[in-house]
């Protein structure tokens, strides 16, 4: 849609399993990836994460998704966002200051997210 400066080609390889990724904005973010493309950033686009354990965005840069502004794209699923609160809590912040101007003051209590977080990271490729 063009939201993102990515390009993604199709391939034959399948990019399967569970991902940790590491970001500076957000920590250590985990997921599952199953996708077929392989994705590259243009020179407007940021990675989301640096790929740890699994693949990311292609098999050749240790880059997982994308942000440009307050996007973010990216191959995790199996939830991303409630398993990456601190992914969550960005996006409804921004979405909160966007529509009332206004920031959020109270912090989100994320405390079982991350006891669950910290089982799921320890989980094999």
């Amino acid at each position: 849609v063009g939201i993102l400066d990515v390009t993604t080609y199709g391939k034959d390889e399948r990019l399967i399993g569970n991902i940790h990724t590491n970001s500076h904005l957000f920590g250590d973010i985990i997921g599952y990836e199953n996708h077929s493309g392989q994705t590259f950033l243009g020179d407007k686009a940021a990675p989301l994460a640096t790929v740890i354990l699994g693949a990311g965005n292609n098999t050749q840069d240790n880059h997982e998704g994308a942000m440009y502004r307050h996007v973010i794209g990216s191959y995790l699923h199996g939830s991303l966002l409630p398993k990456n609160p601190a992914i969550a809590d960005y996006l409804i912040h921004h979405a909160v200051k966007k529509k009332h101007g206004e920031e959020i003051e109270k912090k989100l209590d994320d405390t079982l997210a991350e006891k669950a977080r910290s089982v799921a990271i320890k989980r094999p490729r």
